[in-house]
């Protein structure tokens, strides 16, 4: 039997989330299950101690381990992310939030605490607020927050994607230079909206590839294995990209159940124990399997893609199980987005490889 070294925890703190998103992934928790049969609303500070004893004295953990505040919306159980910085001060921690509930209360704790990193979650801003200037504007207390600490940042989850390079010069602008670009895996985007996406992604990508710092986060080719293949060290290309759900993190919900990751929780499948009875680690035997033959299980159902060995996101087995039933068989728009991100990486490569080209001619 393996004992895997974990690198993070995710605890979930709560079900409850203010924002309502019309594409959040935790819809399909509260699609399947009642509420009242997931355990309790929040978790309590006491749990969040048997969690995190649990951790230190049962897991292998890795020297930068991180601990993660999900939910839900996380600040909604602000007391027990105070009380568990407080307790253990030399930690690492991040938490993803919406940035709404923060208050001058949340900004003086979090301003003091440079152990977290923040990400606020842009992905509402056209849903709740009509658009980024006026989320800012809302949510005063978390525009201060980012501004003030380069460790935070905007993930910015495109839904307007005529207005993507708009949005962004403003975020980058007015707010932060440390930002993300995503999709949302539970939104039906059509085929002429994701090519408007990425032509605007690549008209970013040349406006800014001068400047260093924000290239290096702005670019999705910078860390492909299309990339790293071309112009980088072969041998460092792994193909298949997978999450290694399980072996590398851990989630546990309110009531102190171990799960391989939140899209397992989702769908209650291969629970791996809880922080009072131990972790059953013959339940990640199949990951290990996986890891090891990568080709075997996650090239199942891919040999006919244009995208066979290269796909630029990694194969998520909780989206897949969630959607399609089965751990190994992607979920179509997922594939469509990957389709769509793997033509502005291949755009920019070729774009390099020009520059390259003339600069030793």
């Amino acid at each position: 039997m393996r004992i895997p070294l974990y690198k993070s925890v995710y605890l979930y703190l709560t079900h409850a989330c203010n924002a309502n998103c019309s594409f959040c992934y935790r819809r399909g928790l509260f699609e399947r299950h009642k509420v009242s049969t997931l355990g309790p609303v929040k978790m309590s500070k006491q749990t969040a101690d048997d969690i995190l004893d649990f951790c230190f004295s049962k897991l292998q953990l890795a020297p930068k381990f991180t601990i993660y505040f999900w939910g839900g919306e996380p600040t909604v159980n602000f007391e027990v992310i105070r009380h568990v910085m407080e307790r253990f001060p030399q930690m690492l921690f991040h938490m993803n939030t919406n940035g709404a509930l923060i208050d001058e209360r949340m900004y003086e704790f979090f301003a003091r605490h440079r152990n977290i990193g923040i990400t606020w979650s842009f992905g509402n801003c056209y849903e709740k607020y009509g658009g980024p200037h006026w989320k800012a504007e809302a949510e005063p207390w978390m525009l201060k927050l980012v501004r003030e600490n380069p460790n935070h940042n905007v993930n910015f989850m495109v839904v307007e994607y005529g207005k993507l390079k708009e949005d962004f010069d403003f975020i980058a602008r007015n707010i932060t230079r440390n930002i993300t670009i995503d999709l949302a895996t539970r939104h039906d985007h059509s085929q002429e909206d994701l090519e408007r996406f990425a032509a605007q992604y690549f008209e970013l990508l040349i406006e800014h590839e001068k400047d260093a710092e924000l290239f290096q986060t702005l670019n999705p080719a910078l860390h492909s294995n299309a990339y790293v293949r071309e112009f980088g060290l072969k041998a460092q290309v792994r193909e298949f990209h997978f999450c290694r759900t399980g072996l590398e993190r851990i989630f546990i919900d309110t009531e102190g159940g171990i799960w391989q990751c939140d899209n397992m929780y989702i769908c209650r499948h291969n629970r791996l124990g809880s922080v009072y009875d131990g972790i059953d680690y013959s339940k990640l035997d199949y990951v290990w399997e996986i890891d090891e033959s990568r080709e075997k299980y996650l090239g199942r159902f891919c040999e006919s893609c244009e995208l066979y060995k290269r796909c630029p996101r990694n194969k998520c087995l909780g989206l897949n199980l969630e959607h399609m039933g089965d751990m190994l068989k992607p979920e179509p728009g997922y594939c469509a987005m990957n389709k769509v991100l793997a033509k502005v990486i291949d755009k920019y490569i070729q774009l390099e490889k020009e520059k390259r080209e003339k600069v030793h001619v």
